[in-house]
């Protein structure tokens, strides 16, 4: 068993957006630098950037903008849509032969100091924030809406001297990715592989507890087939509000864990799949299943779970709590998560209802596991069975659930069962869930700084996502190679 901590350096709408027009002693660019970059990146690929045509030693600072699209409550009952300019800047010298390249420089100053290609994207604040007010001459003129554009600029004192757009998450052309939905009553999700491919190794993907859409299915099945594999993304339930008429359930309840081989036996049929190297790769609610999955299956080759759980929980919308009194739990297993031949896993039950509080949600589950322990002892997962290998990644400042307690507990079982070898997990001390994304999404749209002991570090977990990222995939490529 390999047991990584991810350590990172912690900080000492639909029409165009102008995200600043502040007055600006800014002048022309100047052309001389130059930013080696492509205006388009497809879905899963990272943007690695260069800058040269600099003075060596010296000291500029690089700026990337861009817009989110954040849903608010609009003061009467509903919603609107709040359009978020983001800005990240790092101050960077550059090295002997006056070049920087982003994915190793080390920042002296800006919205993070820590190094990797992707930074800028996952340390951004919004206009308001301290650390890049200063710095509102670097946005003047920048127009952006939320379609994956950014605006990439360098500048030298208050002198913008080189400037880039780039794109990110555009999908491939027709002709150089194949694309299936599935939408029929035994099996809902999206494929897609690079067009023309052979038996190549398989994920099978599953969503969170965010529920799956036709969307968000298309868009990460594309993602890892950008990364050569042969990639189908399960829909196994769906909120009303993005089930869009798919043949899924709208609440969590007992999803039938059956729902894996019949991914499997869809995909037998697909020339690009080599169904004898599968890989289950799930995320939170996901991570959970894909952890049950590969305690089910002997096929299963290889398990991901990031932020996952080491034991079965109550479906969604089951209360179990009536007030601050217990009432009566149904017949055992009747609202657990998962089902098995037609019978419900044992679970361990969330304190649906109750009316007193929690410090977050983690300390909710957290009380239910003790509260109900033997439920615990039953609903435990176990994975000792697995013949997989098995990638675990996990937040110890999760305040979502406790994926850091969970995944050690999930090392623990293997670990105990002699089976340590098969399992690498990397967790992250101080950040909290949000860690299965590429890092390319800026946190600070959603999350506020907290300097509470057990609030997540942002900068901590937007390096450890990106960490974790790069090491998943190397993990999946190695073990299904």
């Amino acid at each position: 068993m390999r047991l990584a901590l991810l350590f990172a350096a912690a900080l000492v709408s639909s029409s165009p957006l102008a995200i600043a027009a502040e007055p600006s002693a800014a002048s022309a660019v100047v052309s001389s630098v130059h930013i080696d970059a492509r205006e388009t990146y497809f879905l899963g690929e990272i943007p690695r950037i260069v800058i040269a045509g600099l003075e060596p030693g010296e000291v500029v600072r690089v700026h990337l903008f861009r817009v989110v699209n954040r849903w608010l409550p609009d003061g009467k009952g509903g919603w609107q849509n709040e359009p978020t300019p983001m800005h990240g800047w790092v101050q960077i010298r550059t090295n002997a032969q006056g070049k920087i390249d982003l994915a190793t420089a080390i920042p002296e100053e800006g919205t993070s100091k820590a190094v990797g290609p992707v930074t800028l994207f996952w340390s951004a604040r919004r206009a308001s924030d301290p650390l890049v007010t200063e710095q509102a001459f670097a946005r003047q003129g920048v127009a952006l809406k939320d379609d994956g554009t950014h605006q990439l600029r360098v500048t030298r004192g208050q002198t913008i001297i080189a400037e880039q757009r780039l794109r990110i998450n555009v999908e491939r052309p027709d002709a150089a990715m194949t694309r299936i939905e599935i939408r029929t009553p035994q099996l809902s999700g999206f494929f897609a592989a690079p067009a023309g491919a052979r038996n190549l190794p398989v994920i099978l993907h599953l969503h969170g507890s965010e529920g799956g859409s036709t969307a968000k299915a298309r868009d990460i099945a594309q993602r890892y087939a950008e990364a050569g594999f042969a990639t189908l993304a399960i829909n196994y339930f769906a909120w009303d509000y993005e089930a869009g008429g798919l043949s899924v359930p709208n609440a969590h309840r007992n999803i039938p864990v059956e729902l894996l081989d019949r991914a499997r036996l869809w995909l037998a049929d697909r020339p690009e799949a080599d169904t004898a190297r599968i890989a289950l790769v799930g995320n939170s609610k996901g991570g959970e299943f894909a952890m049950v999955g590969a305690a089910t299956y002997p096929w299963v080759k290889a398990a991901v779970g990031c932020v996952p759980s080491d034991v079965v929980w109550e479906g969604y919308g089951a209360a179990s709590w009536d007030g601050s009194t217990v009432r009566s739990l149904p017949e055992p297993g009747t609202y657990s998560s998962w089902s098995y031949q037609g019978i419900p896993l044992a679970y361990i039950p969330t304190y649906a209802d109750r009316r007193d509080g929690f410090l977050d949600n983690t300390d909710r589950y957290d009380r239910a596991r003790a509260e109900f322990s033997d439920a615990a002892r039953a609903a435990r997962i176990p994975i000792e069975r697995t013949g997989a290998e098995l990638f675990l990644i996990g937040g110890e400042r999760d305040r979502t659930w406790p994926s850091g307690a969970m995944t050690r507990s999930l090392v623990n079982a293997m670990d105990a069962a002699g089976k340590g070898g098969q399992v690498e997990a990397l967790v992250a001390p101080t950040a909290g869930h949000f860690l299965c994304g590429d890092g390319l999404y800026p946190h600070r749209a959603w999350q506020e700084d907290n300097a509470s002991a057990y609030a997540p570090d942002i900068d901590a977990q937007g390096a450890a996502e990106f960490a974790a990222h790069e090491a998943k995939l190397a993990f999946l490529r190695r073990v299904l190679r």
